[in-house]
Parts: C-alpha cells; structure tokens; sequence
C-alpha cells in the first residue's frame, strides 16, 4: 500500500495550557501521527518523527518534556510494530522538513494542519501550503475528523503521468481509511468556440462534447482498471464534469463532505517549487478537507541540502 518504505512525520509541540514548563501535540498533529502509524502498519514503512524548533536549546540540551514527547512516540510506534525514530532540529519548520526528505530518501511526508477550525479559511498555515509547493516527494497535510458516518476520498484525475500516481495513492488512502472513493475528472472542449465561430450546428458541437464526455470516462476505468480499487470496501465512483478544475473540485468536496482530496500538481513556468496559476495553487486558500499532492516527473524542488 502506497509503495512508500520511508515516512517523514512533522511533530508540531507546544507548551501546555495548564503546565508551561511541559509540552503536548495539538490536534493536528496528533491526527498526522496517528495517520503516520496506520501508513506504517499497512506499508511495513519505517517513521521519522521530526520536530523543528525555532533556535536551538539553551546549553544544547533539549527539553526534557520535548524528548519525553518524542519517546513516547517512537514506543507507541514500536508497540504498533512499526519501525521508528526521532529527531530534532532547527530552523523553518518547512524547510528542515524538505531537507530531512531530500538527505535521507523519504518517499512521503504527513504533517498536521496549523487549526482544526471549520470556519478557517487558511487552515493549511504557512509550513502546509509551502510543503505541498515545495517538498519533492507526495505530502499529506492532515486536517483532524469532522465525524461522519462515511468517509469520502477525492482524488483529481487529470488524466496524466502525475493524475495517475495521484490515482494510486488515492485508493492506498481510501483502503486505509475504510472510505468510499470518487475520481473526478474536469473535462475541457477545447474545440468548442472554433466550432462555434465556424458556424457548426449546435447538434454537431453537442456530439462533439459528448464524445469528449465518453473518452475520459473510457480513460478513467482504464486507469483505475491498472490500480487495486477492487479492494475498495466503501465503493467507487466516477464523475466527468465540466468548467474550471479548482471550482468543480471545491465542489465535489463540498458535496460529499469528502475527508481527503488527492491530486498532482504541475510546476508552471520554468519556476522551481511553485504552483503559480494551476489548479492546486488556486484551490489552495478554500480547500477545506485533508489534502494530499502529488509532484511530477522531474519536479524541481527549491531547496538544497545543507
């Protein structure tokens, strides 16, 4: 499941509201965690449990309740059968994170989002938006349950190489959060205004749209035919829609209340680590689910180790 042997976890800390001098995971991020331990049950993965913090320790020394945290961490991993460590380091939290990737091979991230308000519009925070820019490798950011009685992963198929991992990983996802799976693929007609200049009837351009409509569904059991969604307990479904990705997407998840959206991402304009004016970019500040994405062949990260 998810193909993924080596699992980077951002363990965000912060200090207790009833005892300063001790510290403890907000919801997020226990939520990555506790997302992280599942991965590495299902996948036999091993986890790093990174905290970055902003200067480095007096005397060097880490806090006790910090390492206490993170001890704790690795012993319920270990109790779960799963393979862990832990580190420390200091730094921008984002940044240390895509170092750690690109230095020691992790094949996925999962960090917790910066809130787990309903009503926050920028609830990814600042490190979320820039690892799901900038990171090399797929990145979960993790927002905490809103109960339901189903689950519903969402995973945007562009109908690409990056579409198609996103596909893969989207069903390893469903499996392991016992979800009901929807691939949706925005269609575009990208003849029908020459059609429509040119004077073609209106029945002409409506088959046109149709056949359109027919061969992306044709496409997307093909794609899903080469991945496992048979395991898929909740159920599959697909949808081909019509209009501006990011609005048909935000949607979609409104919709079906969907806990995780999974889709790739495409760096535009020779710009290393940036998603300016592509789907993912836009729907970055409205998106109000978990969200998965997904890097193309030949992503250039931004960061270089040190």
């Amino acid at each position: 499941m998810f193909g993924v042997k080596r699992l980077l976890v951002g363990v965000d800390m912060v200090t207790s509201a009833e005892n300063p001098d001790e510290y403890e995971l907000p919801e997020p991020t226990r939520e990555a965690v506790e997302t992280a331990m599942r991965v590495g049950e299902f996948s036999q993965a091993s986890l790093t449990f990174l905290t970055v913090t902003d200067e480095p320790p007096a005397g060097e020394q880490l806090p006790v309740a910090v390492q206490s945290q993170l001890d704790a961490l690795v012993a319920a991993a270990t109790q779960r059968g799963v393979s862990a460590e832990a580190r420390v380091t200091t730094g921008r939290a984002w940044m240390e994170i895509i170092r750690e990737v690109i230095r020691n091979g992790h094949q996925m991230v999962i960090v917790g989002s910066r809130d787990d308000s309903a009503t926050s519009r920028m609830w990814l925070g600042s490190t979320g938006t820039k690892l799901l820019r900038k990171c090399p490798c797929p990145v979960w950011v993790a927002r905490p349950d809103v109960e339901s009685e189903t689950k519903t992963v969402i995973v945007a198929d562009d109908l690409t190489d990056v579409g198609q991992h996103a596909l893969q990983l989207g069903v390893s996802a469903a499996r392991l959060l016992d979800a009901r799976l929807l691939v949706l693929h925005v269609v575009q007609y990208p003849l029908e205004h020459q059609l429509r200049r040119s004077g073609t009837p209106p029945e002409e351009i409506k088959d046109y749209k149709e056949t359109t409509v027919k061969e992306a569904e044709q496409q997307l059991n093909d794609r899903l035919a080469m991945t496992d969604c048979r395991t898929i307990s909740a159920g599959v479904r697909m949808e081909v829609v019509s209009g501006r990705a990011d609005i048909a997407i935000q949607d979609a998840i409104e919709e079906n209340a969907a806990d995780l959206l999974v889709m790739g991402t495409v760096a535009r304009g020779g710009i290393p680590g940036l998603l300016v004016g592509n789907t993912a970019e836009r729907l970055l500040p409205s998106v109000t689910c978990s969200v998965m994405a997904v890097k193309p062949e030949g992503f250039v990260c931004p960061v270089q180790p040190e």
